[in-house]
């Protein structure tokens, strides 16, 4: 973990010579009126994911690339994702787009000779995507949501200062699940407050993971994990019942119920990671962009929540926080 901390802290510019293959692909974009290809291999379709994809594509118009985009989804398929990702590179596309990490996995075991820019992955070192945040070193690069759990927690005990136990329910396959628990386990500590947590394998394990693990803890703490955002309304549901309150670490869940968050905002993480296509097609080198943390994050509680689990919006908590219904 502190590996991964110190890497999120030194996102320095260090230019290094990308592979000869992933150079020549994004000379496409740079002939004046070529049209380009850009292939998106999404894990999963929920709410976060799909921001991510919307922000992209945006990002491309707004950047005046003229580019076939060939959008494909996965339903959170594995085997399906590495099959996506085979067709994106037999398609001949000149630069692929994944969302989230087992998609960025699946196209950078499949692909090496096309740039890959990646969003929606919060630790890319531990899943072997780049070598280094700051140095690449390969035809991958793109954007981490890592935000750190620290600002959320206390946020949150504004409202909430009794808080003595966060619950956390997690994808035990998740790789970005397994880091950001063990950070939030050392945050919460500091701060004299127990982590109970329960696994899941599959979206139907999660009504009965949430049941079980209501009784023993005061909150919820999401996380950006796959699978339990894109069960956020039968969380909600639950915790609304037990009268348990919900801290996110992104908004696509609050949207779907959830009671606030204070991270990641993913459709301009996509916007980001857009940004960072049009330089790749433009033919810049992909090793010579290092990795980017989430430049855009959001405050949110949900008022229809809060209102039925009796919360005042008007504490000092929710100052300078988004009110969506």
């Amino acid at each position: 973990m502190k590996k991964l901390l110190s890497l999120l802290v030194l996102l320095l510019l260090v230019g290094c010579q990308s592979s000869k293959p992933a150079e020549q692909a994004a000379e496409s974009g740079k002939e004046s009126g070529k049209k380009v290809k850009v292939g998106i291999v999404q894990f999963m379709d929920h709410v976060s994911l799909d921001a991510a994809r919307e922000g992209f594509v945006e990002q491309l118009k707004e950047s005046g690339i003229d580019a076939e985009v060939i959008e494909q989804s996965a339903n959170g398929d594995m085997s399906l994702t590495n099959t996506i990702a085979q067709s994106l590179k037999a398609d001949g596309v000149d630069l692929i787009y994944a969302i989230a990490t087992p998609a960025a996995q699946a196209a950078k075991n499949t692909v090496t000779d096309i740039p890959i820019v990646f969003s929606s992955v919060t630790d890319p070192v531990g899943a072997e995507l780049v070598k280094t945040f700051e140095k690449p070193d390969s035809n991958v690069t793109g954007v981490s949501d890592y935000v750190s759990s620290e600002a959320q927690i206390d946020s949150f005990l504004k409202i909430y200062p009794d808080v003595k136990t966060f619950g956390v329910i997690y994808n035990t396959s998740e790789q970005n699940s397994l880091v950001q628990i063990e950070e939030l386990k050392n945050n919460l500590a500091k701060r004299g407050i127990k982590l109970e947590t329960v696994g899941v394998s599959a979206v139907t394990d999660i009504p009965q993971a949430v049941a079980s693990i209501a009784p023993k803890i005061d909150a919820l703490f999401a996380l950006t994990d796959n699978l339990v955002a894109n069960a956020a309304p039968i969380v909600s549901d639950t915790l609304i019942k037990s009268k348990l309150p919900s801290l996110s670490a992104e908004e696509g869940q609050v949207k779907n119920g959830l009671l606030m968050s204070e991270g990641v905002n993913y459709k301009e993480q996509g916007k980001q990671a857009g940004r960072m296509a049009v330089k790749i097609l433009n033919g810049e080198q992909v090793a010579n962009i290092p990795v980017e943390l989430n430049e855009v994050n959001t405050k949110l509680v949900n008022v229809k929540t809060a209102e039925a689990l009796g919360v005042d919006l008007n504490a000092e908590g929710f100052k300078d926080v988004e009110k969506i219904q």
